[in-house]
C-alpha cells in the first residue's frame, strides 16, 4: 500500500477500498466512543465499555461493508479502458472523502462533547461539529495536497486502531441477556387454584401522553373521542402518575411493578436491574401460563432491549425510524441501543431521516405510524391460541414529537401554515424552551393536540378490533409511559421537571364484562398496574413491588370517594450515576392535594435556573404557579419526610 505518498491516484483497489472503513473503525469510533466513555458509566459498569465498543465496532463494520465491497468489484473489473479508469480515480477520490470526512468530523463532535462536559455550548448539537468539519474537508481534500498528505499519511495508525478494535468483538458471546436472568418471578402456577377462568389482559401504553391535554380529562379540545367512549364502559382514574418522566424509567415501572429508584433503568439508554427483571410482570405472567406478546413503536420502550424479550413469546419494534436501535438486534446485541448513541449512528439517523422527510415510500407527516403496530398486532392475536389466556401489551408511539399528524388531523386546531412538518414540529427540551415566543408554543401545543386526536383516531380502531378477537373475558389498560410540558419555560418531558403536565397521565381499565363506566379520584401510580394485572390473574404480587392492586377502587364505583389513600411519586434521576447513592436529581411527591418536588445535587441543563423546593396545592391552584413552601413548612416538611424514607430504603449504591 502506498498511502504515505500522499497521491490517492496511486492507490491499489485494496487501499481504496478499506481506507473508508479504517478512517471510520480505526479513529471515528475511538474518537466518539472516548468522548462517550464518561456519559456511559453513568449506566453500564466499566466492564461493559469493552462489550459496547464491540458492537459498535461491528455495526460500523457493516454498515460500510456496501461501499468497500462495491469498491473493491470497480477495481478487479478485468477492463483496461478510459472510462473505467476514471471511474476508478472518482471512487478513489470518493473514497478518501468518506475517510478524511469521517475522522475529521470525529475529531470535531469529540471535542465539542468535551466542550459540553463543562456545561460550555450545550445548546449546540455536536452532530453540527460533525457536519461543519466534513464540509471543510470535502472543499480542502481534492485541491489541498499538504491536506492529503495529513490524512493518507495517518493510515497506518487507523489500521492498527481497526484491527486492535476486533479484539473487542470477542467479548459480546459473553454479555447477554439471558446470562443475568436468574430465576422465574415467584407465584406463577401455584397461585392458580381458585379455578375460575383467567382473563385476557390488553395493556395499552401511549408515549407522550399528558393527562392535561386530553378532553377526556377536561382539556378545551375535543381530542380524545374514542378513549371517551371506551371509558363510558370502564374506571378512569382522575389523579394517575407516571414514576418516571421519560420512556424508559415510565415502562420500567410499569412492568417491574417498581419505581425507578429501585428498577434503575434512569437513564434513556438503561434498563431495569436484573433483580427488577426476573420479578417483572412479564416473567410473573409468562411462569403463570399466560401466552405474552407485545408490538412497540418505540425503540427505547422495546422489552427485548430492557432485557425482558425471554418472558414474550412474540415480540416486534415495529417502529418506522431508521435505526440500529431495534428490539431485531436487541435480542442478538444486547448493546446495540447504547452503541447506537455515538455520533456516527445518530448521524446516519438524522441523514436517513431527512430523507424520509423527501417522502420516499412514507406518506407525508405519518410520523410514527401507528398503523404499524396494530398489523402486526391484531396478526398474533388471531393466531394465538385462545385455550390458554393472553397477556398483550402494545406501545404506540404518538403523540411524540415531533407532532406534525398527517390529513386530516393536521391544522384542526390552529389553521396557520407553520410548523406543518416534522423538522418543524420538533420542540427544544427542557429550559431552552424558553427560547420560544408565546405564538410559537400555542401553535406547537395545538399541533401536539392535533396529534393526540390522530392517536386516538387508532387506538379506537385498534380496541374495536381486538377485543372481539379476545372476547368477553378480557380485561384491557389504557396508559402513558409519561406526558408532555408546554409551560413553566419547559418544553418536552424529561430533565429535572416533575410539573403536572409531565407526570399526569392517563389510566382507564376497563374490566371484563363491565358495562357502565365511572371515574375515581383513587391515587394511582403506573407500579400499581403490575399488581392490578396479577390480581386480575389470580397471582400473587412479588414482594419487591411497590405498587398495589387498585380493584379495591371498584368498591366505590360511582360514589367519587377515595377507596385507597397513598402518595405517588414520581422521580427523575438521569445526570446521577445508575449503580451510585441517588444524590442528583429530583423527586416529587403528590399526597391528597399537595405536592412536593425536591430538587437534589448539582444538576447541569442549558439555561437551568435556580432550582429550589416548590410546594404546591394543588385544589387551588392546578397550574403550579404559586409555590407555597414558604407559607406552610409543614406541610413541606410532612411530604419531605416520605422522599427522605424513601430515598433512605432505595436510593443507595448498588452492589
Amino acid at each position: 500500500m502506498q498511502a504515505d505518498r500522499g497521491d490517492f491516484y496511486s492507490w491499489s483497489g485494496a487501499s481504496a477500498a478499506l481506507f473508508p472503513a479504517f478512517a471510520v473503525l480505526g479513529v471515528a469510533l475511538p474518537v466518539c466512543f472516548l468522548a462517550a466513555i464518561e456519559q456511559y458509566l453513568y449506566y453500564l459498569r466499566p466492564i461493559e465499555l469493552l462489550p459496547t465498543y464491540g458492537t459498535a465496532w461491528l455495526l460500523l463494520a457493516i454498515l460500510i461493508a456496501p461501499w468497500a465491497l462495491l469498491t473493491w468489484f470497480v477495481f478487479l473489473l478485468p477492463i483496461r479502458s478510459t472510462f473505467v479508469q476514471t471511474l476508478r480515480n472518482c471512487v478513489r477520490i470518493v473514497s478518501m472523502w468518506i475517510g478524511a470526512m469521517a475522522a475529521v468530523g470525529a475529531l470535531a463532535s469529540g471535542f465539542l462533547l468535551w466542550i459540553r462536559s463543562f456545561g460550555i455550548l450545550k445548546s449546540i448539537d455536536p452532530r453540527l461539529g460533525l457536519m461543519v468539519f466534513c464540509a471543510v474537508v470535502a472543499t480542502l481534500f481534492p485541491i489541498s495536497r499538504r491536506c492529503r498528505s495529513v490524512v493518507l499519511n495517518r493510515y497506518s495508525f487507523a489500521r492498527y486502531a481497526t484491527i486492535v478494535g476486533t479484539l473487542a468483538l470477542l467479548s459480546l458471546p459473553f454479555f447477554s441477556w439471558n446470562d443475568e436472568i436468574r430465576q422465574p418471578a415467584p407465584g406463577g402456577k401455584a397461585a392458580m387454584s381458585n379455578g375460575v377462568a383467567r382473563p385476557n389482559i390488553l395493556l395499552v401504553t401511549v408515549d407522550t401522553l399528558s393527562a392535561e391535554n386530553m378532553s377526556l380529562y377536561g382539556a378545551r379540545r375535543q381530542n380524545t373521542p374514542n378513549l371517551e367512549a371506551f371509558a363510558s364502559t370502564a374506571m378512569t382514574f382522575d389523579h394517575a402518575y407516571a414514576n418516571g418522566n421519560f420512556t424508559t424509567a415510565g415502562i420500567a415501572s410499569i412492568l417491574t411493578g417498581t419505581r425507578p429508584w429501585t428498577h434503575r433503568a434512569i437513564q434513556l439508554p438503561g434498563w431495569p436491574i436484573a433483580t427488577a427483571r426476573d420479578n417483572s410482570l412479564p416473567a410473573l405472567l409468562s411462569e403463570a401460563g399466560y401466552i405474552t406478546g407485545y408490538v412497540s413503536t418505540n425503540a427505547w420502550a422495546g422489552a427485548t432491549r430492557m432485557g425482558l424479550g425471554s418472558y414474550f413469546t412474540f415480540d416486534r419494534d415495529r417502529s418506522s425510524a431508521l435505526s440500529v436501535c431495534e428490539d431485531a438486534l436487541s435480542g442478538v446485541l444486547r448493546y446495540d441501543c447504547v452503541a447506537a448513541e455515538l455520533i456516527p449512528f445518530r448521524f446516519a439517523q438524522m441523514v436517513a431521516q431527512r430523507v424520509q422527510e423527501l417522502g420516499f415510500n412514507n406518506p407525508a407527516n405519518w410520523q410514527f405510524d401507528p398503523r404499524a403496530a396494530i398489523k402486526p398486532a391484531l396478526q398474533w392475536l388471531s393466531a394465538a391460541d385462545k385455550k390458554q389466556p393472553i397477556f398483550m401489551w402494545v406501545h404506540f408511539m404518538p403523540p411524540h414529537s415531533p407532532y406534525a399528524a398527517p390529513a386530516p388531523w393536521l391544522g384542526e386546531f390552529d389553521s396557520s401554515p407553520d410548523a406543518r412538518t416534522a423538522s418543524t414540529t420538533e420542540v427544544p427540551p427542557v429550559y431552552l424552551f424558553t427560547q420560544l415566543s408565546a405564538r410559537r408554543v400555542d401553535l406547537l401545543e395545538a399541533r401536539y393536540d392535533e396529534s393526540i386526536h390522530y392517536m386516538d383516531h387508532y387506538l379506537g380502531d385498534f380496541l374495536k378490533q381486538a377485543l372481539p378477537i379476545l372476547g368477553a373475558n378480557t380485561a384491557v389498560i389504557v396508559t402513558a409511559d409519561h406526558g408532555e410540558s408546554f409551560s413553566h419555560g419547559y418544553g418536552m418531558h424529561t430533565g429535572p421537571g416533575l410539573f403536572e403536565p409531565i407526570i399526569h397521565i392517563p389510566l382507564v381499565i376497563k374490566l371484563p364484562a363491565e358495562e357502565h363506566g365511572a371515574r375515581t379520584s383513587d391515587p394511582a401510580e403506573q407500579v400499581d398496574v403490575a399488581p392490578t394485572v396479577a390480581a386480575l390473574a389470580g397471582l400473587a404480587a412479588p414482594p419487591s413491588w411497590e405498587g398495589r392492586s387498585l380493584l379495591l377502587s371498584w368498591n366505590a364505583s360511582g360514589s367519587g370517594k377515595q377507596t385507597i389513600s397513598k402518595p405517588a411519586f414520581s422521580m427523575n434521576f438521569e445526570q446521577n450515576p445508575k449503580r451510585a447513592p441517588l444524590t442528583k436529581g429530583s423527586v416529587a411527591v403528590v399526597e391528597g392535594d399537595w405536592k412536593l418536588i425536591h430538587y437534589m445535587g448539582a444538576l447541569r441543563y442549558p439555561l437551568m435556573p435556580v432550582l429550589q423546593d416548590e410546594l404546591f396545592d394543588l385544589s387551588s391552584d392546578s397550574g403550579e404557579l404559586h409555590n407555597l413552601i414558604a407559607v406552610n413548612p409543614a406541610m413541606a416538611m410532612q411530604l419531605g419526610r416520605l422522599i427522605s424514607e424513601g430515598l433512605e430504603s432505595h436510593g443507595g449504591a448498588l452492589p
